[in-house]
C-alpha cells in the first residue's frame, strides 16, 4: 500500500517484517495484518489519502497497546476498553494529554475497523460495538469578518516576500470560495478554468467531486499564479499551491505556518484559524442571500444540518423579518 501501509508508517520496518512473519506462522490473522487489509479496503473504496493515513495512525497507536501480533479474534471488549482508556496519556510524555477531539477520532477509527472485521467474518463478535464517543461541547470557530479578510490579504499584497502571490491566492481562495483546507491544497494548475472561472475540486469530502465558481478578483489572482509560478514555469499538471518539495503541494502544516505568519503581520485576533475563512464565507453569504440551501451547496455539504453550524440564525432578527414579511397582509 505504499505510503498508506499501517506497518511501515506506524511501526517501522522491523515490526512490519515481524508482523508478516506472524501472519504466515499463525493460522489466526494477526492484528497488524488485518489493519493492512482494512486500509487497502479504504483505498479501494476511494477514501482520501489523508483519511487513510489518519486511520493508520489511530490503529498504529492501538496496535502498540494491544500488541501487533495479537490474533484479531481474541481481542475482547475489556482489552479494547482498557487500551482506549489509556489513550489520554501520550506515550513517553506523561505530562501531556490528548484532547477529547483526538480521542474521539481514535474511537471512530476503532469502531470502523472492528465493524469491518466483523462484517467480513474475521471475528465472531465486535469488541467495539459499545465503544462510544465522548460527549463534549464543541467550541464554535470564530468567523473571519470581511474587514479582517481585507486586512489579511492586504498584508500579503504589500509585502516584499517572494511567495506573496502564492499565499495571497491561497488565502483568497479560502475566503471567497469557502473551500476546506485539504481541498484547496490538493488542487492542480489544470483544475482552474479561466474561461469559465470555475475550479474542479476532485478531492472533496467523502470523495465527492464538485465544481466551484470563482469571483472575478480571485480569478485574476489564479490566472497570474498559473502564468507565473513562484518556482519557475509550472507544468500544466503542476500543483496550484506548490510547497517546499518539488512536485508536491503545500502541506497542511506549511499552510498553517503561513497563516500564522500573515495573521501576526495583519494584527488579527489570535482566536482566528484557517477554518475561520470557511465560517466567515458562509456567514457573509447567508447574511446577503438569506438562503440556507444556497450556502449549503456553496460549502459542498450533503445536507443542511452541518450548514447550520456555520451560520448565525439570530433569534433577535426574527421579529423584524416577521414584521417585514407580513406587514401588508395584516
Amino acid at each position: 500500500m505504499g505510503s498508506t501501509s499501517y506497518n511501515s508508517v506506524s511501526l517501522g520496518q522491523n515490526m512490519e517484517r515481524r508482523c508478516l512473519m506472524d501472519c504466515k506462522v499463525h493460522k489466526r490473522q494477526a492484528f497488524c495484518c488485518a489493519v493492512n487489509d482494512y486500509l487497502l479496503q479504504l483505498k479501494a473504496s476511494g477514501r482520501r489519502a489523508t483519511t487513510i493515513a489518519s486511520y493508520g495512525e489511530s490503529l498504529g497507536i492501538l496496535g502498540r497497546r494491544l500488541g501487533t501480533s495479537i490474533p484479531l479474534e481474541i481481542v475482547s471488549p475489556v482489552q479494547l476498553n482498557t487500551a482506549v482508556a489509556g489513550l489520554a496519556i501520550i506515550e513517553g510524555q506523561p505530562e501531556k494529554r490528548r484532547s477529547q477531539t483526538t480521542l474521539n477520532r481514535h474511537r471512530s477509527a476503532y469502531r470502523g475497523f472492528f465493524g469491518w472485521a466483523f462484517e467480513t467474518k474475521r471475528i465472531m463478535a465486535n469488541p467495539a460495538l459499545l465503544l462510544g464517543r465522548s460527549n463534549m461541547e464543541s467550541v464554535p470557530t470564530q468567523p473571519m469578518t470581511l474587514h479582517e479578510v481585507r486586512s489579511f490579504l492586504r498584508a500579503i499584497r504589500h509585502s516584499k516576500e517572494s511567495l506573496r502571490l502564492r499565499d495571497e491566492a491561497l488565502f483568497a481562495l479560502y475566503a471567497f470560495t469557502g473551500l476546506r483546507r485539504a481541498e484547496a491544497l490538493s488542487l492542480d494548475m489544470a483544475d482552474y478554468n479561466a474561461a469559465t472561472r470555475t475550479l474542479q475540486v476532485k478531492n472533496g469530502k467523502s470523495g465527492r467531486p464538485r465544481v466551484v465558481h470563482v469571483i472575478s478578483q480571485l480569478g485574476l489572482l489564479l490566472e497570474r499564479l498559473q502564468k507565473h509560478g513562484e518556482r519557475g514555469k509550472e507544468m500544466e499538471n503542476g500543483k496550484l499551491f506548490p510547497g517546499r518539495t518539488p512536485g508536491h503541494s503545500l502541506t497542511t502544516r506549511q499552510a498553517q505556518s503561513r497563516f500564522q505568519h500573515w495573521k501576526a503581520i495583519a494584527g488579527l485576533r489570535p482566536a482566528l484559524t484557517i477554518h475561520s475563512f470557511r465560517v466567515g464565507f458562509a456567514t457573509a453569504l447567508h447574511r446577503q442571500s438569506r438562503d440556507v440551501v444556497l450556502v449549503s451547496r456553496a460549502l459542498g455539504h450533503g445536507d443542511l444540518r452541518p450548514t447550520l453550524r456555520y451560520i448565525d440564525l439570530s433569534a433577535g432578527e426574527l421579529p423584524d423579518w416577521m414584521e417585514t414579511t407580513f406587514r401588508q397582509i395584516a
